[in-house]
């Protein structure tokens, strides 16, 4: 058996993060193997996540990662702040993100991008680490039309992420790369439920036409006026919560729409506004 040195010991915490002692055991029941030591260090690993698997992840970022024609949003969840502003973990979100944006599957089952192993492994050296459960919470992956082009939105506490998509040309122009990044705001900062009125949730739909429906009643009108008054209030909430119908946050006198419109007469492309994502930690 190899002799357990200080330096040996010292190797391994450097690429473990783990306990002297750990360390040492680690090393003496693996022969002085440094990579079995790690594997073996793993599997502790995994016994620690299983203990903190049922623990509140209330804090985490959003990891942003665009390749070529692909480009993906995920919300990475942990325990405390603390952790997820720790440099570790933000290249565990970054790395989640490109494992998506890279190929399709579940994302724990990916390959991780930059690293060795699966996405799940990492996850798992990370927990063994800081003690804290992770989970990959909400995530997409979006691919632009051909030709098409990105938009994206970090906002600076990066728990909230923004994608959108643009069809109609590469996206090359100041103008448009402007535009994407105001659209990115624009939904960062406004919330829409859908791109058009189809993509809104039908049971919300319905909840809101019946709510619309009773404050129609109780302003004492005939029923064809409830009816018209009850569509009125509907519109209404459409244009509120519906991407392309929304007034633009820096032009409230256009719509979203109008806006994309507007910037494509001005660089000669038929631009459209086709896809968004809005991923909030927590929410």
């Amino acid at each position: 058996m190899a002799e357990i040195t200080a330096a040996l010991i010292k190797e391994l915490r450097d690429r473990t993060d783990c306990g002297m002692m750990d360390a040492k055991r680690a090393l003496q029941e693996n022969g002085g193997d440094i990579e079995k030591a790690i594997e073996f260090l793993r599997k502790k690993g995994e016994v620690k996540q299983a203990k903190t698997a049922g623990r509140n992840t209330a804090e985490g970022r959003v990891g942003i990662a665009v390749a070529g024609g692909v480009a993906a949003l995920v919300e990475v969840r942990c325990e405390t702040d603390f952790t997820a502003r720790n440099e570790q973990f933000v290249a565990l979100t970054e790395g989640i993100a490109k494992s998506i944006a890279a190929a399709e599957g579940a994302p724990a089952e990916l390959a991780f991008a930059g690293g060795k192993g699966k996405v799940s492994e990492q996850i798992t050296a990370l927990v063994a680490k800081t003690g804290e459960n992770m989970q990959i919470g909400k995530h997409v992956r979006l691919k632009a039309p051909a030709p098409g082009f990105f938009g994206s939105y970090l906002h600076n506490d990066n728990k909230l992420g923004v994608l959108v998509v643009l069809g109609g040309s590469d996206g090359a122009s100041d103008a448009e790369k402007a535009l994407a990044k105001d659209l990115a705001m624009h939904a960062a900062a406004n919330n829409p439920l859908g791109l058009v009125q189809a993509d809104i949730p039908a049971d919300l739909v319905a909840k809101e036409k019946e709510i619309a429906v009773e404050l129609a009643r109780q302003s004492g009108k005939p029923a064809n006026i409830v009816e018209k008054i009850a569509e009125g209030r509907m519109q209404a909430f459409f244009k509120e919560r519906t991407f392309l119908a929304q007034p633009f946050v820096k032009d409230p006198s256009v719509s979203v729409e109008q806006q994309v419109a507007n910037v494509g007469k001005q660089v000669g492309k038929p631009l459209k506004l086709v896809a968004f994502a809005r991923i909030k930690v927590g929410e």
